[in-house]
């Protein structure tokens, strides 16, 4: 087999995490990992004497909810969690804690494999709707890891690689992606190996883990009626986190049964209690309806792009698998939702992507005579060519406390997503200029209120010392395929640097020393 092969695709998920392999049969393997597991649970457990990750983790929560750090990928986009690092144990970061998650994860996909040389070629997936920070952070948290991560790409878009390699023709497909603690909704248009996203929108703070919520809150207050007792949901307590992992094994119940007799104990007492589908669907409602309103948005734009409706709509995602979630979208969009492989295809999709990314760079070496032979073509329909679209508009700050887009959101990433703010020298002799710059939703053509946007940071923008007042300035957004913003300036027709430090990212030198850190720590 040739080596361009060993490459992994990853779904990095807030809950559940799993990892891919195309094989020389060009089949999507999916490893288990050391319990014989398809997922391992996104949790981490420290201690003096080990770091865990996983189920055994995930049981430590109940015990030590100090030292458990579940739904990590949610802090992610937190920039409060980077201001007090002491938050998590031994003062990491998301980042940080994430990287431990995928080595752990990389490393028993190693341990399954029968080559004895471990993989470290990866492609790591992230929610369609991360902005730029959170893609950055995903990312650095790979190379933490010790991993070569050769792209960053959007779950929806990996569901829509893995499902394009079983269907034929070309079609518009819609993914609705309900993960443990994300939520995207995406517009793809399929067209052989190529796929291109149109349209998205989603809300990187909804998912699963607000369904397990609003059960778990239900549960205890029944409890206490019955009881006379007094029970709190008080987040980071043992009781709030074997309440959540209570609430969603009843859940996963529900898929199965309309109706529970279920027995909770707390501390050493025990009330039974009656659940129903539609209790579970009435309590939880207003979450569906938020995920539908934007649907209806992505098809709003879609039909701005001339698609209608969409050939298919696809469910993926774990918390997909809800009944509520089907029979909402059939009943909304008059439509026939399929499931496929909800908690694997994000993972498979990465997977073939890493192997097209690994296959293209082992081209340049040969053709640049750093490799001998030429690589083995790819076979089985496998090249893809993925084209997503900005999650965010980008914008930048201007008099009067007021932002204007340079970039808006649903821009393809197809390496020319290129923005220009226009401005000028305001007084001859100025040296330099700050431009703060902000990430938005808000897709307005003018200018609004900065309040309602997310600051991302600022630079100095040097003047050359020959420019006069009124010169004009350029400020030049560009955003690559992986959706991370690039900006620099020109003046007098001179390129100017322009870098702003993204909160909670990290310097090489920085990453090469939390690197060498975890790679002397024991996982397991």
């Amino acid at each position: 087999m040739d080596n361009y092969r060993n490459v992994l695709g990853i779904d990095l998920g807030t809950t559940y995490s799993c990892v891919a392999q195309v094989d020389e049969f060009d089949r999507v393997v999916v490893f288990q990992n050391t319990e014989s597991k398809f997922t391992t649970p996104s949790v981490v457990y420290f201690s003096n004497d080990e770091t865990l990750v996983g189920d055994r983790a995930k049981e430590y929560s109940k015990l030590e909810p100090e030292n458990t750090v579940p739904f990590i990928k949610r802090q992610m986009s937190k920039d409060e969690a980077f201001e007090k690092p002491t938050k998590f144990p031994k003062g990491l970061t998301p980042t940080e804690i994430s990287a431990y998650i995928l080595k752990k994860i990389v490393q028993d996909a190693n341990a399954t494999r029968t080559d004895s040389k471990p993989i470290t070629k990866v492609v790591i997936t992230c929610p369609a709707y991360f902005g730029t920070t959170e893609r950055k952070r995903v990312k650095e948290a790979g190379e933490i890891a010790g991993l070569e991560v050769l792209a960053i790409i959007n779950e929806p878009t990996a569901a829509a690689i893995a499902y394009g390699q079983e269907t034929k023709g070309e079609k518009t497909v819609l993914v609705y992606d309900l993960g443990g603690g994300t939520f995207d909704v995406t517009l793809i248009k399929i067209s052989g190996n190529n796929i291109t996203a149109l349209a998205t929108d989603g809300n990187s703070g909804l998912g699963g883990y607000d369904w397990d919520k609003k059960l778990a809150e239900y549960l205890l207050v029944e409890y206490n009626k019955q009881k006379g007792t007094s029970y709190e949901m008080e987040e980071g307590t043992a009781l709030f986190n074997e309440m959540m992992l209570f609430a969603e094994e009843q859940k996963i119940r529900l898929s199965a049964k309309t109706t529970l007799n279920t027995i909770l104990t707390l501390k050493g007492d025990s009330a039974k209690i009656e659940i129903t589908r539609d209790i579970f669907d009435t309590l939880t409602c207003g979450l569906l309806n938020e995920t539908i309103e934007k649907t209806h948005e992505v098809l709003a734009v879609g039909k701005e792009k001339n698609v209608d409706f969409p050939d298919e709509v696809l469910l993926v995602g774990g918390s997909s698998k809800m009944p509520q979630i089907k029979a909402k979208i059939d009943s909304e969009f008059n439509c026939n939702a399929k499931i496929k492989d909800p908690d694997w295809c994000v993972a498979k999709g990465a997977a073939i992507l890493a192997l097209n990314k690994s296959f293209i760079l082992e081209e340049e070496k040969y053709a640049f005579g750093e490799r001998n032979e030429k690589p083995q073509v790819l076979t089985g329909g496998v090249r893809i060519n993925a084209v997503n679209v900005t999650s965010k508009n980008y914008a930048i700050e201007l008099q009067g406390d007021v932002v204007k887009n340079i970039i808006f959101s649903n821009t393809p990433l197809d390496g020319n997503c290129r923005g220009e703010g226009n401005f000028i020298v305001p007084v001859t002799g100025c040296t330099s200029l700050v431009f703060p710059v902000y990430e938005s939703d808000n897709r307005t053509e003018g200018t609004y209120d900065k309040e309602i946007a997310t600051y991302l940071g600022e630079d100095s923008l040097a003047i050359p010392s020959s420019s006069k007042e009124g010169d004009p300035i350029k400020m030049i957004f560009e955003v690559d395929t992986e959706g991370i913003l690039h900006i620099h300036g020109e003046v007098l027709g001179r390129e100017i640097n322009f870098e702003i430090k993204l909160p909670g990212t990290l310097g090489k030198d920085e990453i090469e020393e939390k690197k060498a850190q975890l790679a002397t720590e024991n996982v397991e």
